[in-house]
């Protein structure tokens, strides 16, 4: 999985340079902030932990999903970011798309199976859709894909669902969602007795309080500008004697790439690069 490209990443650094479980409680930034017994240094950012830690800082690079930034920028940043960021942040889109993992006991698709699609013949592209998502959440499931090879990873297959439904999935218990997906197989493949899955496992990327869910999207009413608007870095003014405090990175700061991986790695390239610009810049010729 992804963690491959993590692992190649965090080789190149210090054993201990990255700290997990630390999470963010707040941002102070336009500050004046001291290391306890070094009045020689003063830095303009803070960052608080929820844990209580604190870390000073010249610069931070805030890679939060934009979900997260929807619901907590008000209270995450001190002060609070300026009405034109918050603005990008209130106009653009963050969706949801969860995976479900069914593992069986057999498989009672062909070998060389890749996708099972579902296609709903009770619907019409004509009609509009119904919109009681607790009764039809599982009509928004576009399909399985076989997880290959089965001796790596068993017999198992991997559904795809998004939006509100997809988020009214996340409500459920693992016993729902086990039932309807089996009653949703019985009638893919025509056989009442097929089995059911023995184990499932699913995403629930809008119930985290981290990512409030999966990754971003031009909405109605927004557009690419506000993707550039939400990477620029602040404080806005270029002159200020202390720049570059909050650097934005993530895949809804990528205005080509946007809800991708690499719209992801490139923004987060994007911003280290502009800060070895400005450290640059500083070096005495």
């Amino acid at each position: 999985g992804y963690s491959s490209l993590s692992e190649r990443l965090l080789s190149d650094l210090p054993e201990g340079t990255v700290l997990l479980n630390k999470a963010v409680r707040t941002i102070r930034w336009r500050g004046s902030f001291r290391e306890e017994g070094d009045d020689a240094r003063e830095f303009p950012v803070q960052v608080e932990c929820e844990d209580g830690d604190t870390f000073l800082a010249d610069h931070v690079i805030i890679t939060v999903p934009l979900g997260f930034l929807k619901e907590r920028h008000q209270e995450f940043f001190q002060p609070p970011l300026p009405e034109w960021k918050a603005e990008a942040i209130r106009r653009l889109g963050f969706g949801t798309n969860n995976k479900i993992f069914l593992e069986f006991e057999q498989p009672f698709w062909d070998p060389q199976q890749q996708l099972l699609e579902v296609v709903w013949e009770d619907e019409s592209p004509l009609e509009e859709p119904s919109t009681d998502v607790e009764t039809n959440w599982f009509k928004k499931l576009i399909g399985f894909v076989v997880l290959q090879p089965p001796e790596q990873h068993g017999h198992v297959l991997c559904g795809f669902i998004a939006g509100k439904e997809s988020e009214h999935m996340e409500t459920l218990s693992d016993a729902e969602v086990l039932s309807t997906m089996t009653c949703i197989l019985r009638t893919l493949t025509g056989n009442p007795s097929l089995p059911a899955p023995r184990s499932v496992l699913r995403s629930r990327w809008h119930s985290a309080p981290y990512t409030r869910g999966s990754y971003s999207y031009v909405a109605v009413g927004s557009s690419g500008d506000d993707i550039d608007v939400l990477a620029q870095p602040l404080p806005e003014d270029p002159q200020d004697p202390k720049p570059l405090q909050l650097l934005f990175a993530g895949e809804a700061t990528h205005r080509t790439f946007y809800s991708t991986t690499h719209g992801a790695l490139l923004s987060g390239w994007r911003e280290a690069e502009r800060l070895n610009r400005l450290f640059q810049e500083r070096v005495p010729s």
